[in-house]
């Protein structure tokens, strides 16, 4: 009896990853496609605020570590098969996002602050996502680049660079408080999604 509970736990788990992991993919083909055709430069912390309460509401029914890099990995698979070949960004940013949430979510455990934290911190790392990816793919130059393309920017615009740093803390506190509002909703969602379960199971 207590072998078919543990079959009948495992099959659940099962189930609950591979739908919460097909959600996450789904929502990243379809308005990852929207995002990417408006070109709003935003659309990386859009993708990410919105995937928070997909895979945190299924870790909340699935109390199992490394149930949401399984989500990631079928999130990740479901994105390559949108678009028939593997897009290194994307890719890399859904596993990526996947590893530090569990490890995250593993390190601090299930409650509305460790899900604002998760959140918060995916969010952010939208930022310098690109930055790694690009740096892996091209090497240390890239980032040369960048650098290079700032300091001309600010001589475009006839500004001190100091300027454009403030402008990069504005973009950083949206970040900011899209991931808090993230992971407040993310809790919120996995409570109230129990309260009604538990409704209708009476």
């Amino acid at each position: 009896m207590e072998n078919l509970s543990k079959y009948q736990k495992t099959s659940r788990d099962t189930i609950l990853i591979a739908v919460f992991g097909a959600l996450w993919g789904l929502m990243e083909i379809s308005l990852g496609v929207v995002l990417k055709g408006l070109r709003l430069p935003m659309g990386g912390a859009i993708l990410t605020a919105i995937a928070c309460p997909i895979f945190l509401t299924g870790r909340y029914f699935v109390r199992k570590r490394g149930s949401i890099i399984m989500m990631g990995t079928i999130a990740a698979i479901l994105k390559i098969f949108s678009v028939g070949t593997v897009i290194a960004g994307p890719f890399m940013a859904i596993l990526i996002e996947s590893i530090l949430a569990e490890i995250l979510i593993s390190f601090l455990g299930i409650h509305r602050l460790s899900y604002v934290i998760t959140a918060t911190l995916l969010t952010l790392y939208t930022i310098i996502h690109p930055f790694i990816a690009q740096g892996i793919i091209f090497g240390d130059n890239i980032y040369k680049i960048y650098l290079e393309t700032f300091k001309k920017i600010a001589d475009l615009m006839q500004i001190d660079i100091i300027y454009l740093s403030w402008i990069i803390m504005v973009y950083t506190t949206i970040h900011l408080i899209l991931g808090i509002s993230s992971g407040w909703f993310a809790f919120s969602l996995a409570t109230r999604v129990k309260r009604e379960l538990n409704k209708s199971a009476d």
